[in-house]
């Protein structure tokens, strides 16, 4: 059972769905309960620290046969719950069933085996999210236990999952996670800066985004594995928002409203720097720079970002800073 968002004509739309599979064994989703636009409008509350979810959507639930946990519904209205209340509730230790449920223990092996059917797409997405790192490949085999949030589920509720953990991240994230979720860095294999977006070839990059886009567009196993019966012409309607983060805000500035809002947030909250200062976060000279092969610097930076990596023990601030600086001088250099 998962919360499903929907943009309409008349606007934001939610709704409640629940994953079952087919007779052929095929994860599908289907409608539970149309939320409409105001999802709290179904949650009552008793007192200052106690609500419940509207007997309407159990009722909803019951009729269809679905068996579900309580504490899963008041996980998906959460968000929803009045923010005075939600504190007060966090205060006494959380919702019922909140972080408090026991975790099965696996081997590797047992992860392995059972996290074969995850498609890479799903994989390099979540990774990304997880780490906010660009280079994720080395993991894209590993057995890890926070992937099996990816099993037993409708291609639909993978989409409405990946939608909202996506809100999370800031304007100029999007950039780093597009261009990792659909396996840019593996296009620029050759170069030592693959891993930063702004040092590539902007023509090159398109072409690329549109080949693995188009490609994943014809993915069987991306959209016939349980995608929602929708009718589209060109472009799936769970790719499209990939398309405009691209084009509209990750890769081309503001070209649309969305993306002058994006550009915006980004511009207010991320300060310019000259590049004497990038050198002097990097700590090196202006000679010393000029003198450097791509290799040298790359070096030069790695030993910089160790010494101040917050595992080591240096400041979180610091360590963005120095990455800033480091992606910044790469371009000045078109490495």
């Amino acid at each position: 059972m998962y919360l499903a968002m929907e943009r309409e004509s008349e606007g934001v739309r939610f709704f409640l769905r629940h994953s079952s599979k087919n007779k052929d064994g095929v994860w599908i989703s289907t409608d539970v309960f149309d939320l409409g636009s105001d999802p709290e409008e179904y949650v009552e509350y008793i007192d200052e620290r106690v609500f419940l979810i509207s007997s309407q959507i159990e009722d909803a639930l019951y009729e269809r046969g679905i068996k579900y946990d309580y504490a899963d519904l008041e996980e998906i209205f959460w968000p929803f719950i009045d923010p005075v209340i939600r504190q007060r509730i966090d205060d006494f230790g959380g919702i019922r069933g909140r972080g408090s449920r026991k975790k099965s223990r696996f081997s590797r092996e047992e992860l392995r085996q059972m996290q074969g059917s995850i498609h890479p797409f799903d994989r390099r997405r979540m990774l990304f999210l997880k780490f906010l790192q660009i280079n994720i490949e080395p993991l894209m085999g590993e057995p890890l236990v926070f992937l099996n949030r990816l099993l037993n589920k409708s291609r639909d509720e993978l989409e409405q999952n990946f939608k909202f953990m996506e809100m999370d991240l800031r304007p100029w994230e999007l950039k780093a996670y597009v261009y990792a979720i659909f396996a840019l860095p593996g296009r620029f294999s050759s170069r030592l800066s693959r891993f930063v977006p702004d040092a590539q070839d902007q023509g090159l990059m398109d072409d690329y985004f549109i080949e693995e886009l188009c490609r994943m567009n014809s993915d069987p196993s991306y959209l016939d594995a349980g995608a929602r019966p929708v009718s589209f012409v060109g472009l799936h309607p769970y790719l499209r928002r990939y398309a405009i983060r691209y084009f509209d805000v990750a890769f081309k500035g503001a070209g649309t409203a969305w993306g002058r809002e994006y550009v915006s947030a980004a511009s207010s909250e991320t300060p310019s720097y000259t590049q004497e200062d990038n050198l002097r976060v990097m700590g090196m000279s202006k000679r010393e720079f000029d003198s450097m092969s791509e290799r040298e610097f790359v070096r030069f930076y790695k030993k910089q970002a160790q010494r101040l990596h917050p595992d080591k023990g240096g400041e979180h601030e610091s360590f963005i800073r120095l990455k800033e600086a480091f992606e910044s001088l790469l371009v000045v250099k078109k490495w």
